[in-house]
């Protein structure tokens, strides 16, 4: 039976014999939820580091012409999220594409091509054309255009706002309205990592980013901004409904202790400080380990008492912060950062990045035994986590339903200093995860090239072994170390993390005959 059959049946009851039910008979909200599905399950073409540019659900187009019906049940799909081209001349989208976008990408290059694009005016005038867009995404590799902040500020619906690799020392409107904002996205990152050019007046980018968030900061609920843009009256600003807020990249020009930097956010749940060293700028406060917590002032249980998730970056493990948080954190995750600049000749051992041995690692778990509802924790090793470690873990946060003790796969080992493998089948290392009643996500890293080669054992048979070892577990996520190959730049976001659920996971070994080497970095 086909799944249009067994819908239509389940909506409207059996069918009569005369009547054969087709895609197009059906709702069109349970359409869109099938197109969605095809468009989710497709094999991915290979692994980007800078993502699609384009529409996912392009593949869709064929269908969409088969019948009037498809083809305006499936527009949201196709042009809801719409981007800048320059093909055949054409710089400006149809005028019947606008009732549709809700999200719309501007940028003035493309990765991969060295050609630019041009924004021009009748770009900018169609976005007040239309309706639905919540949403706007700029790219640019000068300086955002004075046009294109004037334009985005005059969106009355406008919700979400991201500008990524952003360069901010032109221009700016005499005046920035965001009645309706309530995310906004400010990096310095790109697809690439980080590229800044040398004749950037960064006072004035400061300034113009202190005056775009002063502007926004009412009515903002989610806030991610570039440590590096960040002016030195930030703590000035109230934040009276932000309740996230990321800052990376790297720390800011006058570092602030985190109580300080949160004095203002009275509904912040969500706090993500994840810094790394600025080899350009480095000194020592600026440079890892980062201190976070504060001896002198107010400790974070007071400043932000309803705080539920933190995450923090190259920090010691003996940070006064570890003891000041509030009660009611559910999520920790302490990560291990190395500086993303694109290309920059530096140390080929030294990134700056701080990652625990086991026994800081051991010390900051009993550090924070205090925490009794913590259900997610995210510790990153110089190594691979050891049985006593684990089983710590278990003992002191039974509640865990998230787990990464993973290795900062990004950095190489010297000649005569490898690591002890990651081995799935040490019974010691299984009893203490699956002392985790209630874990149901688990993130490792693995050493595959020498698990290959010393244990003949292939992945796959690595992860069926640990879903069978932690009945509760209902999805896995590994990564690999690869000692070989060296990237000249590092982003967390672009790390490939392949990810199994129980089911996948027995298929697959299931299905395999032989080993298959995979070596991601």
């Amino acid at each position: 039976m086909s799944l249009v059959t067994i819908l239509s049946s389940l909506l409207w009851g059996a069918p009569k014999a005369t009547i054969k039910p087709t895609l197009a008979s059906l709702p069109e909200d349970i359409i869109r939820l099938i197109a969605h599905i095809f468009v989710s399950s497709e094999p991915k073409r290979g692994w980007k580091v800078w993502g699609e540019e384009q529409n996912a659900y392009r593949s869709l187009f064929p269908l969409s012409e088969t019948c009037k019906r498809l083809r305006e049940t499936l527009k949201p799909l196709l042009f809801g999220k719409i981007y800048n081209w320059n093909i055949d001349g054409e710089r400006v989208w149809p005028g019947g594409l606008w009732p549709h976008a809700v999200e719309v990408n501007l940028r003035d290059h493309v990765v991969g091509d060295p050609r630019c694009l041009q924004v021009t005016d009748d770009v900018y005038a169609a976005l007040s054309h239309m309706p639905l867009l919540t949403t706007m995404i700029l790219r640019y590799n000068a300086s955002v255009p004075l046009d294109a902040l004037r334009c985005v500020g005059a969106l009355s619906g406008l919700t979400s706002l991201e500008i990524h690799q952003a360069r901010l020392d032109g221009p700016m409107p005499s005046s920035l309205h965001f009645p309706s904002l309530q995310r906004l996205l400010v990096s310095i990152s790109g697809f690439r990592g980080i590229v800044r050019a040398e004749d950037i007046d960064r006072v004035a980018e400061q300034a113009h980013v202190g005056r775009l968030l002063r502007c926004a900061s009412a009515s903002l609920s989610f806030l991610h901004v570039s440590g590096d843009l960040l002016p030195d009256d930030f703590v000035d600003i109230r934040w009276p409904r932000l309740r996230t807020l990321i800052v990376s990249e790297h720390t800011p020009a006058t570092y602030l202790l985190v109580p300080a930097f949160t004095t203002r956010m009275p509904q912040l749940r969500t706090l993500e400080l994840l810094y790394a060293a600025d080899m350009g700028r480095a000194s020592d406060e600026l440079y890892p380990p980062f201190v976070y917590g504060d001896t002198v002032g107010k400790p974070l249980v007071h400043t932000l008492p309803f705080l539920c998730s933190l995450a923090l970056s190259n920090l010691a493990a003996d940070d006064p912060i570890f003891s000041q948080l509030p009660l009611s954190l559910t999520a920790l995750h302490v990560h291990a950062r190395r500086d993303p600049y694109y290309g920059e000749p530096r140390d080929f051992w030294d990134r700056g990045e701080t990652a625990f041995s086991n026994a800081e690692a051991m010390s900051v778990v009993d550090g924070i035994s205090y925490l009794p509802d913590l259900e997610e924790l995210t510790i990153v090793l110089r190594e691979f986590p050891t049985a006593e470690l684990l089983k710590v873990i278990a003992s002191r946060f039974p509640r865990l339903t998230f787990l990464e003790a993973s290795h900062a796969t990004y950095r190489l080992p010297r000649e005569g200093q490898y690591d002890e493998l990651w081995d799935a089948r040490d019974p010691a290392k299984l009893a203490a995860l699956a002392g985790l009643k209630h874990l149901q996500r688990l993130r490792l890293s693995l050493d595959l090239l020498r698990n290959r080669v010393e244990t003949h054992v292939n992945y796959i048979q690595v992860v069926q072994w640990i879903f069978d070892g932690i009945p509760s577990l209902e999805e896995m996520q590994l990564t690999f170390l690869n000692h070989g190959v060296w990237l000249p730049w590092w982003d967390p976001n672009v790390i490939p993390w392949i990810v199994y659920d129980r089911k996948s996971a027995a298929d697959l070994v299931f299905r395999l005959s032989h080993p298959i080497m995979v070596v991601r970095t």
